[in-house]
C-alpha cells in the first residue's frame, strides 16, 4: 500500500509495443474502420429503435415550439415536430407490418403438409 501513489513503478505485463497504423482498403494507413460498411449484410436494422428516436425527437421539438420566444421559431419547431412524428409513426407502422408478415409467413410454412 505504500507504493499506491508512486506512479514511476510500471505494472508488469501491461506495457505493450506501440501499434502501427493499419492500412485500409485504399492501401494508405489511416482509420480502417471508416472504410468498412456501416452494417454487415445479415445485420437487421432495429426499426423500433429508430421509430422511438424519431418520436422522442418529435416530442422535443414540440416542447421547443411551446417554449420558443418568437412566432417564427415556434412555427419551425412545430413543422419539425410534425415531420418527425410522421416519420416515427411510419417507421412504427412498418415494423408492425413486417412483424405481421413474418408471422403469417411462418404460419403458412407450418401449415403446409409434408
Amino acid at each position: 500500500m505504500e507504493d499506491f501513489l508512486n506512479f514511476d513503478i510500471s505494472a508488469p505485463g501491461r506495457e505493450r509495443p506501440p501499434r502501427r497504423a493499419r492500412a485500409g482498403r485504399t492501401g494508405r494507413p489511416g482509420n480502417a474502420k471508416a472504410d468498412r460498411p456501416e452494417l454487415q449484410a445479415g445485420e437487421p436494422i432495429d426499426i423500433y429503435h429508430w421509430a422511438a428516436v424519431a418520436l422522442v425527437t418529435s416530442l422535443m421539438c414540440a416542447v421547443l415550439a411551446y417554449a420558443a420566444g418568437t412566432p417564427t421559431l415556434s412555427r419551425a419547431s412545430n413543422v419539425t415536430s410534425v415531420v418527425f412524428g410522421a416519420m416515427g409513426s411510419g417507421l412504427l407502422l412498418a415494423g408492425i407490418v413486417r412483424g405481421l408478415r413474418s408471422r403469417l409467413a411462418g404460419a403458412a410454412v407450418a401449415e403446409q403438409p409434408q
